[in-house]
């Protein structure tokens, strides 16, 4: 079968069967894409002229362009699924899964972020502030640090997601898995504030204002990009002076660590973050010095 066919096979079942965001379907087409290109430059368009020789050639090449850990990871994982697609659906004569390696995760810690730094970030904004645009972005930062969502959940929030009587919005997560985090007064008097002005967001005398169902929008009116919520945040940070190398996860790292150090336990961080499996809420327990401090001193029979 043509590789580009199998490519858009795969694609549909991720789509249909898998269920996942456009966000990670779209990565794994990227991922594949490049592989395709590689095979397509050595005349090899049908798949079942993969074998592993030319399998592992590509894996060389990959290790040669230097990738971070994180995208080494991933790419491996792409074509690991691919092929295993491939293989449950007799469309490769070879099976290549078994010989797919995953380069192990090398467990760096996330930049932590203090409560007075948060602070400072938070008036790189200033609470007078009258432009739209940041408003919005103020709005952004302390939905995220309220919620602990990912870029991509915060990207795709509509308005109907919102609850604010019940101060909860509902949250659609990897694979659209849905779930519920709640808004603190901060983020709350923010969000109103900003829906009271989100409509002159985009507004052109052309076309009015906008009618978008999402609720962060670009000043174009439409839906804004992950890219530019990755771009407020760092902004804010120099804002601030703040010289970390800091990202949207930063902060939903720091929503974790911060509840952990105030006394939240770890199932219930695992289903405000939507972790699956509790040990990947684990990682965020190295930081939990503070509360485990108290507790040696409060508990240990010697402490003195």
């Amino acid at each position: 079968m043509e590789l580009s066919k199998c490519l858009d096979s795969y694609i549909r079942f991720l789509k249909y069967e898998k269920n996942l965001t456009p966000n990670t379907i779209k990565s794994y087409q990227k991922d594949i894409g490049y592989f395709l290109d590689f095979l397509s430059e050595r005349k090899i368009t049908d798949s079942g002229e993969v074998c592993l020789r030319i399998f592992r050639s590509y894996f060389k090449s990959l290790e040669n362009k230097k990738y971070s850990n994180n995208t080494a990871i991933r790419k491996h994982s792409s074509l690991k699924n691919f092929f295993r697609f491939l293989e449950e659906n007799d469309l490769i004569m070879e099976q290549l899964t078994p010989h797919i390696n995953t380069p192990r995760k090398h467990k760096g810690l996330y930049n932590f972020i203090t409560i007075n730094e948060l602070k400072e970030v938070f008036r790189s904004i200033p609470d007078d502030v009258t432009d739209p645009l940041l408003i919005r972005n103020r709005t952004i930062l302390e939905m995220i640090y309220s919620t602990g969502a990912r870029v991509s959940e915060i990207e795709g929030l509509t308005v109907p997601d919102l609850d604010l009587e019940r101060r909860e919005l509902n949250l659609s997560g990897k694979g659209r898995k849905q779930r519920v985090a709640y808004i603190n007064d901060y983020a709350l008097g923010w969000l109103q504030r900003y829906l009271r002005i989100r409509e002159n967001i985009g507004f052109t005398r052309e076309n009015g204002y906008t009618k978008s169902k999402y609720l962060f929008l670009n000043k174009f009116g439409k839906r804004i990009s992950s890219k530019s919520i990755r771009n407020i945040v760092k902004e804010a940070f120099a804002r601030a002076s703040i010289k970390k190398n800091v990202s949207v996860h930063s902060l939903r790292h720091s929503f974790a660590t911060h509840l952990l150090n105030e006394g939240a336990g770890i199932r219930e961080i695992q289903e405000l973050l939507g972790h699956e499996n509790i040990v990947t809420t684990q990682i965020y327990s190295h930081l939990n010095i503070k509360k485990l401090k108290e507790d040696y001193k409060n508990f240990h029979p010697r402490s003195g």
